[in-house]
């Protein structure tokens, strides 16, 4: 089915819009008077295209880390905060406000990302129209694949959308997740066709990983796979950062220095079937035995990092990170012979400055398309050869695993493989919609439950499974109407 961008015309927040007005008059506060500042109109120029693109892959790449990773992450159970911000804090408790923490800037930057990219791709088209010796296709096929990553974006981790491609009208309409993530496949179907014209082969593996990743959240397990199977071996498509201001990682200040904000959740190496037994305890020193999978590491001793209060192991970086080395503090034992004893000290940190982050690559496309074959049933056989492909990497024997068994170690190793690369929200929500009753925690459920690990000092972990529309978003959009009741969530 061809799918028209047109078909949702009438959806875009206010929050995402791309504005451009100048400085204000003192008299009249809603007055545009600044004759300096760039005319959106004068923006519909190919002279600029490089600029607007880059524009684009900035914020995306803002959107991707910080909503995406760093703070989407909060309500999963990868990772516990430090940060001595009490709403954040909340947060990392499942105790979501559309008032307060993370709320805004998890809609507000793929959102924004988004009408950019838009906005960009309408504009190539219309300069393609007036210049057919021109050949825009390269350009237009990115815009398109990150436009359809920022609206993946979006759908992943907030509980309802509002898209629009004018601000000045913005629409009332609240779509679903599932909603959502068709709008990112119009965009990424149609990134693979412009990609494929123009013989641009990153791009295309880019925008058929977002296809696989996007049809399966949407739970079409046969088009994630057909999207996946395209995937070219070996592809990696990296978020580049320099240590320079405007190009450093923002998640360095998650494991570096006295005032760190990011340990292991103790919860995440607890709660599936093959972290049983490693002897991790939560506040002792000295963990060095159970960590011999090199994709999940952590500093050995605990710390207290940006609120002085909260127990935390920094992370090491898993396989999106680029220095990721393989190695283990663990050494080797006759149970792990391919553990390297590495010193802690000289393992590389969740990200320096200009550590790079995987946005797609073909072992996340493999993942997407074996757990579409999980979901439609059988296949069993190639399910545990990948399986145990994937277990060798962590230094694990193998298995032969059948039904449900089978699909929580394959969801054990898309665990490992994807740590800390944005993606846990996503599957717990997945996981928590298709299989629902049959998680880690109590009552079956895949999203933390129960005493927070940093409890008594905190709550139990209350009930969130994603972030709602900010307030910001409701006081900007007058065709939006307020929750009934803002702390009741509104799904999954």
């Amino acid at each position: 089915m061809i799918r028209k961008h047109a078909s949702w015309a009438a959806r875009l927040g206010a929050a995402g819009a791309l504005l451009l007005s100048g400085g204000c008059n003192v008299d009249d506060l809603l007055e545009v008077n600044n004759p300096a500042q760039i005319p959106v109109a004068a923006l519909d120029d190919p002279k600029l295209l490089k600029v607007r693109l880059n524009g684009v892959v900035s914020n995306f790449n803002v959107a991707y880390v910080s909503s995406g990773i760093q703070y989407a992450n909060y309500i999963t159970d990868e990772i516990i905060t430090g940060l001595n911000w009490e709403d954040y804090a909340r947060a990392n408790q499942r105790i979501v406000s559309y008032l307060e923490g993370p709320t805004l800037g998890m809609f507000q930057n793929p959102s924004r990302a988004l009408r950019m990219a838009d906005g960009l791709a309408e504009d190539i088209r219309g300069w393609a129209a007036d210049d057919p010796d021109e050949d825009f296709d390269s350009e237009l096929a990115k815009a398109l694949a990150y436009a359809g990553y920022a609206a993946l974006v979006l759908a992943e981790n907030t509980c309802q959308q509002v898209i629009s491609p004018d601000p000045d009208d913005p629409s009332g309409d609240l779509l679903e997740s599932l909603e959502t993530f068709e709008i990112a496949i119009d965009y990424l179907e149609e990134a693979v066709a412009v990609a494929q014209r123009a013989g641009d082969s990153g791009v295309r593996n880019l925008a058929y990983t977002g296809l696989a990743r996007a049809n399966l959240n949407a739970q079409q397990w046969a088009a994630a796979a057909a999207a996946a199977a395209n995937v070219t071996p070996g592809f990696k498509f990296w978020i580049d950062y320099v240590d320079l201001p405007d190009g450093r990682n923002p998640l360095q200040g998650a494991s570096f220095g006295g005032n760190f904000t990011h340990g292991i959740n103790p919860l995440f190496l607890g709660t599936h079937p093959s972290f049983a037994g490693t002897g991790f305890s939560f506040r002792a020193q000295n963990v060095i035995a159970p960590q011999t999978d090199p994709r999940i590491q952590h500093l050995p001793s605990r710390a207290t990092g940006h609120n002085g209060l909260t127990p935390l192991y920094k992370l090491i970086q898993g396989l999106r990170y680029s220095e990721y080395n393989g190695k283990t503090i663990a050494p080797a034992s006759a149970a792990c012979p391919g553990c390297t004893g590495t010193s802690a000290s000289s393992m590389p940190l969740l990200a320096t400055f200009s550590t790079d982050i995987l946005l797609a690559d073909y072992t996340e496309a493999r993942h997407h398309y074996h757990e579409a074959l999980s979901m439609q049933g059988g296949n069993e056989a190639e399910i545990n050869a990948f399986v145990n492909e994937r277990r060798a990497v962590g230094n694990q024997p193998p298995v032969t695993l059948t039904g449900q068994a089978l699909r929580n170690e394959l969801r054990n190793q898309r665990a490992r493989d994807l740590f800390m690369g944005g993606f846990r929200v996503a599957d717990l929500r997945r996981w928590t919609r298709v299989d629902p009753g049959k998680g880690p925690f109590a009552g079956g459920s895949y999203f933390p439950t129960g005493p927070h690990p940093n409890s008594p000092v905190w709550s139990d972990y209350e009930s969130w499974t994603c972030y709602p529309i900010p307030l910001a978003e409701y006081e900007g959009n007058p065709n939006l109407a307020k929750p009934l009741n803002p702390n009741v969530p509104p799904g999954i």
